[in-house]
This record gives structure tokens, sequence and C-alpha cells, in this order.
């Protein structure tokens, strides 16, 4: 309140007497700072502190009571609201400066400082709004509160991009543009939503966050990217809640089979995508973005705009399992095998369908499927003499489904005593065919040749049989082992060992008949008749000859002949030839030594008879 330097001689005691019943009926709403001496009279400060807007009205009211403003001159009107990153205030008041300081007039009538009809103070001027260190404009030149204040920190741009995986994952990708003087509240703001939206189930994986930046005013603004990965759409829903600050946001997901075929179709729904509370409605382009999807699933429809989002996905017919094994033969023959693995419901009326979708074409592979309980298993089988005649057969195979992306498998020359061979298998393109993804398990493995072993870089155990952890279908097999040269060494070492050991054999046995008269007994010794047709040997050269080999033992001494004992012929010569008789002479002298036998018994011949003669005669012949 001013006072004129002319209105002080109307004042009882001057401006002590003023001061004091000023600061006597002052409400306890006001602090009283005292009276100044300005340019043009003298000006009395009274302030009012509040908290917040409840604060603010509750005084104005305990005023407008100390002023004995009437009811129907106290309307006031405020309005305050506060986003995240936007402060709007509005108020409107119909009652005046002085309607507010009208207590001071009485307290000054009150204590007799000044007469009934004496005007000396004045309440009225200006109104005025100072908000962040600047004067805020009102809209009307009377001494009144009437103005709207806003702050105003909303992103310039955000973009949003969204991904959906074959796994049934969804990735929501936010790209915030941080600038200028609203860089600390908006990067504030994001690290807030980040904790929050860690804080959420169904994540598959800690939020990415690019960190805070710092824009300087004339940089044109750098961009925050917030990325989560949903597992499931419930979980998305609940991001984007927290992504947009919009408790209304939603999304959903529906699955629809297609009558005229096995494959799924599925639906993503996204309904009040927007972001007033955090985004500048100066930009119409708020919450574009790229919508990215498998390369296998084909998009139907997709709508953008206006808050509402919706895709519309054929994701082809989904397994239940799938298995892909690679078979290396010793003699570079390769083989490849596929079996998918269809539920039994899936396929009903669309088995037709089901079974040109997995067959190879003509010339190419073989092809069969077994029903086993409530699923059909298809078996796809590709051989060929080496991995390029393999790679040949696999792409014919998947361009006649409709697949671009070429298969590769070969391996390093399997050659010399040991190999150490590398095995590369890139079937990954055979996903292509399995649009609808595996819902239970997917098996990679490779069977090496006999006695090779093998292991993957994740794996360090060596087996014939890899099982691959990777479920992309490219790998690569570190194997090794013998090859065709070493068969050929092995077999002729063994023939070698084989021809030694007989002569090693055959040596021993003729080394054990040589010295073996060593272990001949005596008693069983005979005299080696030497004797032969044409021979003319004497008695005494047959009985000096050796005897039969082995006869003699080693410890037997061969006593000498006494060749004195024997006989020297005067003329020795051959050894008599003593005639052979017939077989009718040897018969008769057999009867007559029979009957001489016999006759013996009863008495002997005299000496010189017939008989003894006879019987001398057959002894000769015998």
């Amino acid at each position: 309140m001013t006072m004129a330097e002319t209105d002080i001689e109307a004042l009882s005691g001057g401006l002590d007497s003023a001061t004091q019943a000023l600061e006597a009926h002052t409400p306890e709403v006001l602090s009283f700072e005292g009276i100044e001496q300005q340019e043009e009279g003298y000006s009395a400060t009274f302030i009012m502190s509040f908290s917040d807007i409840e604060d603010y009205q509750h005084k104005i009211r305990a005023l407008l009571d100390a002023s004995e403003v009437s009811m129907a001159d106290r309307d006031m009107n405020i309005e305050l609201d506060e986003q995240p990153l936007v402060t709007r205030l509005s108020l409107q008041e119909n009652f005046y400066n002085d309607d507010l300081m009208g207590w001071a007039a009485n307290a000054l009538l009150s204590e007799g400082v000044v007469a009934d009809d004496a005007t000396v103070l004045t309440s009225s001027g200006r109104a005025t709004v100072i908000f962040a260190g600047e004067e805020i404009a009102t809209s009307t030149s009377l001494p009144r509160m009437n103005f709207e204040l806003s702050s105003d920190h909303r992103f310039q741009d955000v973009g949003l991009d969204v991904e959906f995986l074959e796994t049934g994952e969804i990735r929501i990708t936010m790209a915030y543009l941080i600038s200028g003087e609203s860089a600390a509240i908006q990067n504030d703001f994001l690290t807030r939503q980040v904790t929050e939206l860690n804080d959420l189930e169904g994540l598959s994986e800690a939020v990415a966050d690019s960190g805070a930046k710092d824009s300087p005013d004339d940089s044109g603004g750098e961009n925050r990217q917030i990325s989560a990965l949903f597992s499931t759409p419930e979980a998305a829903d609940a991001g984007m809640k927290v992504l947009l600050k919009h408790d209304d946001a939603s999304f959903e997901k529906h699955e629809t089979s297609d009558k005229d075929s096995p494959d799924v179709v599925t639906q993503y729904a996204g309904s009040n995508w927007t972001c007033e509370q955090i985004c500048d409605p100066a930009n119409l382009q708020q919450l574009d973005g790229d919508t990215t999807f498998p390369e296998q699933w084909k998009l139907v429809d997709e709508q953008r705009g206006e808050g509402e989002f919706f895709a519309e996905f054929n994701r082809g017919m989904p397994l239940q399992q799938m298995t892909a094994a690679t078979r290396l033969d010793f003699n570079g023959n390769m083989t490849q095998t596929f079996e998918f693995v269809v539920d039994n419901a899936t396929i009903e009326g669309h088995e037709a369908t089901v079974a040109a979708r997995f067959s190879p074409p003509p010339n190419t592979g073989s092809f069969h499927s077994a029903v086993e309980g409530d699923k059909t298993v298809y078996t796809t089988t590709f051989q060929a003499q080496n991995a390029h005649g393999l790679t040949t057969m696999l792409n014919d195979y998947l361009q006649d489904k409709g697949i671009a992306a070429p298969a590769t498998i070969d391996h390093d020359a399997i050659i010399g005593i040991w190999a150490n061979y590398d095995l590369r298998v890139d079937i990954s393109p055979i996903w292509e065919v399995v649009t609808g993804g595996v819902e239970d398990a997917t098996t990679f493995s490779v069977q090496l040749p006999a006695m090779h072993t093998g292991h993957t870089q994740d794996s360090e155990s060596n087996e014939r049989t890899v099982l691959i952890e990777d479920s992309t279908g490219s790998f690569i097999i570190y194997a090794n082992g013998p090859t065709s040269t070493t068969i050929w060494v092995v077999v002729l070492t063994v023939l070698f060992l084989i021809v030694i050991v007989v002569l090693l054999f055959r040596m021993r046995r003729a080394a054990t008949r040589v010295w073996g008269v060593a272990t001949t007994h005596p008693e069983d010794a005979k005299p080696y008749n030497v004797q032969g047709p044409k021979d003319r040997l004497t008695e005494t050269e047959i009985f000096e000859a050796p005897l039969v080999p082995g006869a003699q033992d080693q410890s037997t001494t061969q006593t000498p002949r006494q060749r004195e004992a024997t006989k020297q012929l005067e003329h020795p010569g051959p050894f008599p030839d003593i005639p052979i008789p017939s077989h009718t002479q040897y018969q008769e002298l057999q009867n007559r030594l029979r009957r001489k036998r016999h006759d013996g018994k009863s008495g002997e011949p005299e000496p010189g008879s017939d008989d003894a003669n006879m019987d001398d005669d057959a002894n000769g012949a015998s």
C-alpha cells in the first residue's frame, strides 16, 4: 500500500502511530515488512507466503474475511494441471487488491490514526506474476489476479519402433529427443521410467538404455533410446503404459486359423498409443517408427495412426518338434534328414497341403510320413556322394518351396594317416519352411564316420554324434579320425606281422626236429637197415651204420664194437644172396614146421634125420 507524502499530516501521531496500528492488526497470514519512504510518498509492504495452491486459497480467504468482503464478491477460480513434463496454472479472481487490504483502513480507524472521512492509503496499482525470474503477462490491466502459467518440458519428438520375434517376444524401442534447457528434467523423467520398467514382470532381459544426454540449446537435440524386450503380450501391455506415460494405453494379441490352410493368423492390436503428457503437440509425427517381423511371416495388414496400432500376420503352420540330422560317411557320402512333427488336430482336413509343404521335388530326396498317436511325423531325406551334391539337393528343395536363401555344406579333405578337418553346415533357411515355429524342441545333430570324433566351439566333449546347442541351423564341427590310408597301413602291417610269425613258427619246429634226438631212450632204438634192392653191403657194414635219428639220449654213450670179436674173412664178399621162396614153397615149409613142432612134443628127432634137416631148411628160408 502506498501513502502520499502530503497525507502524512492527516495522520494522528504521524508514521509511528500508523506503523504501530498496522503491526497490531496485521492478519496472521501476512507478515508486515514496515513503511519505507519512496521517491513520492511512502510504501507499506506485506508478504503472504504459501506452499501450494490449496494454501494460497486458504490464506486469500482469510484476508477476505479480515477485510469483511461479501461472499458475492469472493469468486476465485484456480486450475492446476500437473503432468510429468508439463504444468499448467490458471488463476482468475473477481476481487481487487484493495479488497484484500480493507483490514488496514479499519486498523487505522480503530486506532484513531485517521478520521472517518480521511483517505490516506491506497492498494490500487498493479497485479503482477513473477515465475522463474520472469514476469508473466496477465490478461487484464486491472489490479487483480487473472493469468495462465505453463511450464512445458515435453519431448519435441518421440519415435516408436515395434519388433515381433519368432519366439513370440515383442521388442519396443522408444527414441526420446533431449533438447535445450529441458535436458535435465527430461533425463530425470526417463531415468525414473527405466527403473519402473525393470521392475515389471515379463521382461526377457534388462531394459537397454543409451543413457542421459546433455544437449546444448543450439545443438538441435540428441536422442536417448530405451529398448525393452517383453516375453508376452501382457508384459508389453504394461510396458506401453510406462513408456507412453499413459494409463489407458493397451496391447493385445489374437490368433485365428485359416479355414483354407493349416496356417495360424496372428493379430496384434494397440490402442490409446498417445503421449500428450510427454509429447510436444506441435509435432504431428509423434510415435512414428518401423514395424519389423521375421522374413518368413507374411504381412496381411498394418495400420498405425491416431493412437491406434494394428498388424496382422500369417505365421505359417506351427510344429511340435523338428529334428535335423547331418551324417558324413567314411567314404565321403553325406545324408541330410529332416523330421517335422505336427499335431494331428492342426493338419486335419489339410493332409495333402501339409505333405506337399515338406515333400522334396522329384529326383532330389525321399519322403514318407507316419502317424504316431496324436501326431504325424514327416521325414525328408537327401543322400549324395559328397558335400557339394548334398548342397545342390538342399538348394533345389528350398527353391521348390520359394526360398531364395541358400544352404551350404562343406568340409576339409579327409586325407593323411590321421585327418583333422572342419565340417561347416548352414541349413538355417530350413526355418523359412517352418514358418510357424516349433513349440517344443528343435534338435540339430551331426553323425561323423566310424572311429571319428568331433565337437563344436561351444562344447569340448568329443563324440561321434555331436548335438548342436545352437538352434539357428548354422554351425561348425571340428572333427578328426582315421582315413582310408590309415586302413591300408593297418592291413599291410597286420599281414607283415602274420608272415613273420609263421616263419618264426616253422623255423622253431625245424630246430625242434633237429635237436629232438637227444630225448630218445636207448631201449627204443632199432638198427637202421640201409640195405636196398641194389645195395651190396656186408653184414658188418650194416650193423656199423648209425641208429635212427632220435633213438639215443644225450646222456647215452655209445660203446664202440670190439673189432677183435668179429671174425675176419680172408676174402670178404657181398652179403649172401639167398633166394626167396615162392608162395607155394613158403606154405609147404610152414606146414612142415608146424608138424615138426607138433611131433616135438612127443620126442625130438634124431640128428641127421630128414625131419631135422627139413627144420634147418625151414629156418634158413624164414
